[in-house]
């Protein structure tokens, strides 16, 4: 039997959708309770309970006889999650940081045997499979191929996360706490990396394995999986 949504949770969801995507930006305040209730034909108090939901996962806050207001970004202190934070890193060494969404799937196929093998799933799992490269004055120099259990997290749009750090986003809205495992290998450049990076045959890098385990029903879960490459000056931070 399918479980009905309840009315605020689908306000909820469009309203994170819309701060997620840019399209109500950082500082912007929101409708009045009024407004939104007429536009998402809600009464008053599903209205307050979808606010108080965004206010508790910190995407809004409130001034006192003003509104609403959207929060800016948080980091991971901010939000009370440790992971291997690649922007920071790259700031604090003093270059530029951006990144870039490679490709977004959701994988329904049975593939990535691999993956499900080290996330214990079979192949009617749904996963999500993110591929993201991390750019220090515009030189390539880390690739992240993330792996998320579907049904842990729905539902991911692409807009979401074009502008946000991923882990900060899981965290704020799926309230994503995982605790993490991290190995790192030291490797070179092979004809695959190369692609990625444009460097040469036989340079050094480094692969970091990540596995993110949440409770779930009583029993540890890999809700999340990811593989990167980390290669120049970037190494020496990452070991």
């Amino acid at each position: 039997m399918a479980r009905v949504q309840p009315l605020y949770q689908k306000m909820l969801d469009d309203l994170i959708y819309r701060i997620e995507s840019g399209i109500i930006p950082e500082g912007n305040k929101l409708p009045s309770e009024s407004q939104l209730g007429d536009s998402y034909h809600v009464s008053r108090i599903t209205v307050r309970r979808a606010l108080a939901e965004l206010e508790k996962k910190k995407y809004i806050f409130k001034k006192q006889g003003q509104g609403s207001f959207v929060r800016e970004n948080d980091d991971e202190e901010g939000i009370g999650l440790k992971y291997l934070n690649i922007r920071k890193i790259i700031e604090d060494i003093g270059l530029d940081f951006r990144f870039r969404i490679v490709h977004f799937d959701l994988v329904v196929d049975g593939s990535l045997k691999k993956v499900r093998g080290i996330m214990n799933l079979n192949q009617d799992t749904y996963v999500y499979n993110i591929g993201i490269m991390y750019y220090a004055d515009q030189k390539p120099c880390f690739y992240f191929e993330s792996y998320l259990l579907f049904s842990r997290f729905q539902v991911i749009y692409l807009s979401e996360i074009l502008n946000n750090d991923l882990f900060i986003f899981l965290k704020k809205k799926f309230g994503f706490n995982a605790r993490f495992t991290t190995k790192t290998v030291s490797g070179v450049i092979d004809k695959k990396s190369q692609k990625l990076f444009d460097l040469s045959r036989g340079d050094p890098l480094v692969n970091v394995y990540l596995r993110g385990f949440e409770e779930i029903e009583g029993t540890d879960k890999i809700t999340f999986y990811g593989h990167a490459v980390a290669v120049g000056d970037l190494i020496m931070y990452i070991i």
